[in-house]
């Protein structure tokens, strides 16, 4: 798949034309998956170029700041996820205030319009765009109507009786209900970072764990102690139990630690990159009255996290 870095990189298409696919995709859910799937047939079926029009940073971040919502996945995350369905190009948009004032038929004309010379656009039922979000699907194909391209508004995905969103799905990790992100996610939610020194307790508790300083921005689910996966970026997936949260047996502070004990690996984590996939939450944090007894949850905590394991495929890596 092919990334371009900004709108004044993309080349023009020489031979048939573009079916875009428009939308942040933070997460690259079912909901989103659904849009994707219907632009790379559409695509597929014309013989022309399939690609995916996608904001950096996340419109929130810029518009209101104080009130951004973490994020489902980073850019090179999202970049994978999509090209694993394969779509041909990726187009990142820079965004920021200059771009969020554009009126929404400014938008079609830079974007669709002149950079992308768009044959076909797909979004979802409720995409907003332009200034303040007055544009809509509907006025979309107003625009498309007059210039050339067809709109298609895809009706949104819906599980458990609701619609697939990335706000319904940060709802649930804020809540810790992991198993059920992974259910609109398609694929459990992922935490990325590098592994740095910590306090160096694991060990005394024979329990070796690695600190993850995770990415800037992902969100982090509920405090708690999950079972999960976690792969190394130069290679081998582990079982594993890991901790979101402060060290309230040892601490008083609110510094909040992502913390993974990889089962049946023994090795030096520092300085290396990991991925971990939350498969299943385990337990609530809390504090325990000495090292020894935390040392013997420890113990459960593992037990528990080899029993959800057990009822796990061995996960396929993307990205």
């Amino acid at each position: 798949m092919r990334i371009y870095h900004s709108l004044d990189e993309v080349e023009p298409v020489l031979n048939g034309g573009r079916v875009v696919a428009i939308g942040v995709f933070d997460g690259v859910h079912l909901g989103h998956q659904r849009i994707l799937a219907r632009t790379l047939a559409h695509a597929r079926d014309r013989g022309w170029v399939a690609t995916v029009v996608t904001f950096h940073p996340h419109p929130e971040s810029v518009l209101r700041p104080d009130a951004a919502p973490g994020l489902l996945t980073s850019l090179t995350r999202k970049a994978a996820l999509i090209e694993s369905m394969g779509l041909d190009e990726l187009v990142v948009v820079g965004f920021d205030q200059e771009f969020s004032r554009l009126t929404p038929e400014e938008f079609c004309a830079r974007v669709l319009s002149a950079r992308l010379g768009a044959a076909a656009v797909y979004v979802g039922e409720n995409f907003r765009f332009g200034y303040r979000g007055e544009g809509n699907a509907s006025r979309l194909a107003t625009y498309g109507a007059e210039h050339g391209f067809a709109v298609h508004a895809v009706e949104l995905a819906a599980a458990r009786g609701a619609p697939i969103s990335s706000t319904r799905i940060r709802e649930l990790l804020a809540s810790g209900r992991v198993k059920e992100a992974a259910e609109l996610l398609g694929r459990p939610h992922r935490l990325e970072g590098t592994v740095v020194r910590g306090s160096g307790r694991g060990r005394s508790l024979r329990a070796p764990t690695a600190n993850l300083c995770v990415d800037e921005g992902l969100l982090l689910p509920q405090a708690g102690v999950y079972a999960s996966w976690s792969f190394l970026e130069e290679g081998g997936d582990y079982a594993s139990v890991t901790s979101v949260g402060s060290n309230p047996t040892f601490e008083q502070g609110k510094t909040v630690y992502v913390e993974t004990l990889l089962l049946d690996f023994a090795g030096d984590l520092y300085g290396k990159r990991l991925a971990v996939d939350f498969l299943e939450r385990l337990r609530e944090q809390r504090a325990f009255p000495s090292a020894a007894v935390l040392a013997e949850q420890i113990v459960r905590d593992v037990e528990a996290a080899r029993a959800v394991h057990a009822v796990y495929a061995r996960p396929q890596v993307t990205g």
